[in-house]
């Protein structure tokens, strides 16, 4: 270790002193106070000897500290930037740099061209309901629960000119396929839609389930039997109007035939705006079924529930009729939104065409009718406006949510629905139906709902399938009340 030039410079210091007093005598009496005062500043120069080696010391130990973390942080910084290209090229290589996820409600994937998306979607109702007919009968007094339905499906674009839908329901242990389609619309005013879907008849029908505004839809859309099928529908529209027209087999339900039904549908739409949130709607329908052919399968049914589905049981019910070759439906539909209150009403006609060689059971008759309709009201007491699109009702945008810490949205609903299915001309004799409902629907959000429905249900003219089966009385008749509750949400 090098000497410091101090110690050095204290050191001769000493080496001189002592000189002087060894040959000089006359400093003898002072020698040993001379001795002492040099062993004291050899004492002091020991001390900052060794402070400053110690200070040189920590100063060596701190240097390498330094550069030991300077050489971990540059370890560090290589490291991550590895990381990142490894990153980049998974990214690269698996595309995820692409798509756009969003939740709102239900998972939806989008890639950033806008050419595919893909909604995750999703449904359930669970009911509950009670229905009681009169004493003078007691056909029914019944209460139950039962899973409405439990749908689960993917929507969406692929290649930016063609939307799909595909939905699956799952209710009583059975597995349903309910929509299952492509549709392209590349054309401004036209789209052409092929697979499994509605038939494209009656506001009541084109308005989803989630949308209606009472748990069950108006009598004659199940009467006369609407359902979905396979075929090809071209969609027009513009701003307030739409037009449709299909050409339709069998359903998915179809049983193996020897020649498989058809349907020839079309619906006309207009819906003007009436002032900043209303809206008026007027349109019509038509559909011509010819029915399945088979050796086994000649007849056909209408009937109808007394409203509340938890009772399998129908008052009003031509029973089997044999012989007929198709049928024909004609619909009108009115409908206005004026601001949180509503109004829609429908009527349709039904005429059922006889085989010649089947018109004896029907009095000679190569033809009978049918018709039905509803007319219903709603207001919402909470300010909202019920939700309308494209010829349809749509989802109603709650103002406050329940979980937000609002009220949600209250509408009090009410409606008149009609049956007849009597031509006794051509002595079918299925009864009529009238039923008059109330009931409260509470929006806990735009996809959560709780309604409470009331029905009650008066029944006459009923000797066809209903009064064999012992549900109406000598005279035909039967009065049902029922209440029903249902607790919907869907994603």
């Amino acid at each position: 270790m090098k000497t410091n030039p101090i110690l050095r410079v204290g050191i001769l210091g000493l080496v001189f002193v002592g000189a002087l007093v060894v040959s000089n005598p006359g400093f003898a009496q002072t020698n040993e106070e001379l001795i002492e005062l040099i062993q004291q500043q050899a004492k002091m120069i020991e001390s900052l000897q060794n402070r400053l080696d110690r200070l040189e010391q920590a100063s060596a130990q701190t240097a390498e500290k330094a550069a030991r973390a300077e050489r971990q942080a540059i370890s560090a910084s290589e490291q991550v930037t590895q990381v990142e290209k490894q990153v980049a090229r998974v990214e690269e290589n698996t595309g995820t740099s692409d798509v756009e996820f969003s939740w709102g409600p239900g998972p939806k994937f989008k890639s950033k061209d806008g050419n595919f998306s893909a909604h995750i979607r999703g449904r359930m109702a669970i009911d509950y309901g009670s229905v009681k007919d009169s004493d003078a009968v007691g056909s029914q007094d019944r209460s139950a629960t039962e899973l409405r339905n439990v749908r689960f499906g993917i929507a969406g674009t692929a290649f930016r000119d063609f939307k799909y839908k595909l939905s699956i329901d799952f209710v009583n242990n059975d597995v349903t396929l309910t929509d299952a389609y492509v549709e392209y619309q590349g054309w401004k005013a036209l789209n052409i839609r092929i697979g499994q879907s509605k038939e494209g008849v009656s506001l009541e029908e084109e308005t989803s389930g989630r949308f209606v505004s009472m748990m069950e839809r108006a009598s004659f859309t199940d009467a006369f039997g609407y359902q979905r099928r396979l075929g090809i529908r071209l969609l027009a529209g513009g701003d307030n109007w739409i037009a449709n027209a299909g050409l339709y087999g069998g359903s998915t339900l179809t049983a193996d035939v020897d020649k498989e039904g058809h349907a020839i549908t079309a619906r006309v739409a207009f819906f003007p705006k009436i002032g900043n949130a209303g809206r008026l709607h007027i349109g019509g329908s038509f559909m011509s079924r010819g029915f399945d052919k088979d050796l086994n399968l000649l007849t056909k049914r209408y009937r109808q529930r007394p409203f509340a589905h938890v009772s399998d049981l129908r008052y009003v019910d031509t029973g089997l009729l044999p012989g007929l070759k198709g049928d024909q439906i004609v619909g009108v539909e009115l409908a206005g939104i004026f601001g949180s209150f509503y109004a829609e009403a429908e009527w349709a006609w039904l005429k059922a065409d006889i085989a010649d060689e089947f018109t004896g059971f029907y009095n000679g008759k190569s033809s009978f009718d049918m018709q039905g309709g509803y007319f219903g009201i709603g207001w919402f007491v909470t300010g909202e406006t019920r939700g309308y699109k494209k010829g349809a009702f749509a989802r109603t945008k709650v103002i406050n949510s329940v979980f937000d810490g609002g009220f949600g949205a209250v509408a009090l609903v009410a409606r008149i629905d009609y049956i007849d299915l009597v031509d006794k001309a051509a002595d079918v004799l299925g009864g009529e139906q009238l039923i008059y409902v109330f009931g409260v629907n509470w929006h806990l959000n735009s996809h959560t709902i709780m309604k409470f429905n009331y029905a009650h249900a008066e029944v006459n003219g009923s000797f066809g399938g209903a009064f064999k089966a012992g549900l109406v009385d000598e005279n035909g008749e039967n009065s049902i009340d029922s209440f029903t509750a249902r607790m919907q949400f869907d994603w």
